[in-house]
């Protein structure tokens, strides 16, 4: 049995817990994992950051809190879901660079 939770605003989050669960979307016929990651030692839940918020079958998106990651999944040998391509990356356009 673990001891009592450590003051969020002291703590250093040094180690994490995380849940997955995978939800089958019937109607689409698709796969959205919805994941969290909580500090064990503290509890605090923590926020996915730089995603729109929402659900999208086709890109990440976060809860309206931010703390729950909604990430579009499919088996690695299905490809006819419409998915775009079985790789894929974003470019960012940073300033000065």
């Amino acid at each position: 049995m673990s001891g009592p939770a450590i003051d969020v605003g002291s703590c250093r989050h040094p180690n994490f817990t995380a849940s997955v669960v995978v939800n089958r979307v019937l109607d689409v016929q698709r796969f959205v994992a919805d994941i969290q990651i909580r500090c064990t030692a503290c509890k605090e839940l923590f926020k996915f950051i730089g995603l729109g918020c929402g659900l999208s079958y086709d890109e990440p998106q976060v809860s309206l809190d931010g703390t729950e990651l909604r990430a579009p999944i499919a088996p690695a040998g299905d490809i006819g879901l419409g998915i775009k391509g079985p790789l894929g990356y974003r470019v960012k356009k940073t300033i000065g660079g």
